[in-house]
């Protein structure tokens, strides 16, 4: 027997032990991400076969099954199925209180697998936490759905309800069917369940949905209003292939805004950065300004409203704390400016021509020294350039006003020291990473439009400094400092191109992110640029900024030390250019 039956048949087994019934063939089994039969998941499946209903849970999995996302689903309804089998069984057999420890432990160590929507991702995560005693620690709009997936000790029929209402409450399940059968089946599903389909959303469910979709904690599942309506129009299996690339460029322009290049030129561009582990990715670059071709559209609209809203917050928020901003900037402008003064003053010094020096005549008599003649050297810095890189995923939504404020900081300080800068941020949707541009090296009146950042999508962290490397390879400065703002957790919904591992081992988040970063990280830094990263995350993730960063990142615990810190990392790269 190979080794793949060998786990099917475990799996099974432990699935009929925990049921109690051997004649169950399981909808669902489990495996780890080595492909092995995974012993807590399985039992927790047999489980919820000894304690529930199957034939009702079965008719929801498959009313899921209308959705196009019905795996995103599926994973969140076995979280709140996880605890409520978990809480029937523990007496019964005291084992499970060790085993579920050791998986928590597994979960926040980052060693079980990892999903393509971080949204459950953050979910899973937070809901082990728990497991452990801890706080979940995440955004208002994820507690909330965590805190409904607790369905406590009700019978089959009130935990399907009370999944029906957060499927709806949350999210814009079932929107559009994609197949007409799927239809078909939605509808005599539904019968099995009216009294909660029935339910209308009321406006503060609908503003709370709006807050999940600019909230989508890097998810692959995007509530975009566009996408949704596509569903509606288009059934998937009718989609030609060849036409994705297109309607995906147009679907990123009308989210993101108009590109700023030609699309010869962007392609041109993806010829010689998405290759490798990026292959199979797009670029887009804009400025953020909506397209006009899109006046008449609601959802493009839509978006362009919230990106407004979200710039009227940021700059709220940085008047609120003005004179503290303020402040940071005069300090960190003037750690600058007396790095300058310090290393690239001018001096004096011998020469092989200038201005002759008639007292060391004799060195050239006697020591052959050419160098008799003196000359006045200009240090200068206004060779240098800065480039500030955000981390525009929406993993940053809840500090996205301070990494404004942050980055505006730091560009007026280089600003008022007379040193070119240039600001953009990144983040990426289905297989586009987008670099919105907020001012150039000559636009010194355009720090205001660093205030325009917004979170959403994934990030992909290693074409993202690829390219900005890239576009600092062109410009004329000799001396570049790229200074990425960023949580340091990569993490794209587009995998890494298979190369013969499995498909689940090469997903662009985890190690895999973190070594593609830290590689063009090095790789940057080898040819003559210097790379600084302003940590924006959590203390669990300082080790990872390590990997990637080395020593030259600088983590702010406390507002007030920010000119402070970064000024310490800025001198230090600016003594060694």
């Amino acid at each position: 027997m190979n080794k793949i039956a060998q786990d099917h048949k475990r799996a099974l087994n432990i699935i009929w032990n925990a049921s109690d019934d051997y004649s169950i063939e399981p909808q669902f089994k489990a495996y780890d991400i080595n492909g092995e039969a995974d012993i807590y998941w399985n039992y927790i499946i047999g489980a919820v076969h000894k304690y529930y209903d199957y034939t009702l849970l079965r008719a929801f999995f498959n009313y899921l099954k209308t959705d196009r996302e019905h795996e995103f689903y599926e994973k969140l309804f076995w979280i709140g199925l996880e605890k409520c089998a978990f809480d029937k069984g523990k007496n019964e057999r005291p084992v499970l209180l060790s085993l579920r420890k050791s998986y928590a432990q597994k979960v926040l160590a980052g060693e079980t697998e990892v999903f393509d929507d971080n949204l459950l991702n953050v979910l899973i995560k937070a809901h082990f936490k728990r497991a452990l005693g801890r706080s979940p620690e995440i955004s208002r709009n994820a507690l909330n759905i965590l805190n409904d997936l607790e369905f406590g000790d009700g019978s089959t029929e009130e935990i399907i309800s009370k999944m029906n209402r957060i499927i709806k409450k949350y999210f814009r399940f079932n929107y559009g069917q994609y197949e007409v059968n799927a239809e078909k089946n939605n509808k005599r599903v539904q019968k099995q369940f009216q009294h909660s389909d029935e339910e209308k959303l009321s406006d503060s469910d609908m503003e709370t949905m709006k807050d999940l979709y600019l909230d989508s904690a890097e998810t692959s599942r995007e509530v975009y209003y566009e996408e949704l309506k596509q569903k509606i129009k288009k059934p998937v299996k009718k989609i030609k292939i060849e036409k994705k690339d297109d309607s995906e460029r147009l679907y990123i322009r009308k989210y993101f805004g108009a590109s700023i290049i030609s699309e010869q030129k962007t392609y041109l561009i993806e010829r010689s950065l998405c290759i490798g582990n990026h292959k199979n990715t797009h670029l887009h670059f804009t400025k953020g300004e909506f397209d006009e071709e899109f006046i008449n559209d609601s959802n493009a609209l839509y978006y362009n409203k919230a990106l407004k809203e979200q710039r009227e917050i940021n700059l709220e928020h940085f008047n609120a704390n003005y004179i503290k901003y303020k402040n940071s900037i005069l300090k960190l402008t003037n750690k600058i400016r007396n790095t300058m003064l310090a290393y690239f003053e001018s001096y004096t010094g011998k020469s092989e021509a200038g201005r002759l020096n008639v007292r060391k005549i004799w060195r050239n008599i006697y020591l052959n020294d050419n160098r008799v003649f003196t000359k006045v050297y200009n240090n200068d810095i206004g060779n240098i350039s800065v480039d500030i890189l955000l981390d525009g995923s929406a993993s940053q939504h809840e500090r996205q006003e301070t990494i404004a404020a942050e980055a505006y900081i730091i560009a007026e300080s280089f600003t008022q020291c007379q040193i070119p800068v240039k600001v953009y941020s990144f983040s990426s949707l289905r297989n586009y990473t987008v670099i919105n541009l907020y001012r150039d090296y000559d636009e010194r009146e355009k720090n205001n439009e660093i205030f325009n950042y917004k979170t959403t999508g994934c990030n992909r962290d290693g074409l993202a400094i690829r390219t900005a490397l890239y576009m600092m390879e062109k410009s004329s400065y000799f001396n570049k400092i790229l200074i990425v703002l960023s949580d340091c957790k990569p993490n794209d919904t587009q995998c890494i191109p298979d190369t013969g591992i499995k498909q689940e081992q090469t997903k662009y988040a985890g190690a895999s992110g973190i070594i593609d970063t830290a590689f063009e990280v090095k790789k940057g830094i080898n040819n003559g640029n210097s790379i600084l990263c302003v940590f924006t995350g959590e203390d669990e993730d300082i080790p990872t900024a390590k990997k990637i960063y080395g020593h030259n990142f600088a983590r702010i615990y406390y507002p007030e030390r920010f000119a402070e810190i970064v000024g310490v990392l800025m001198q230090n790269q600016l003594k060694n250019l």
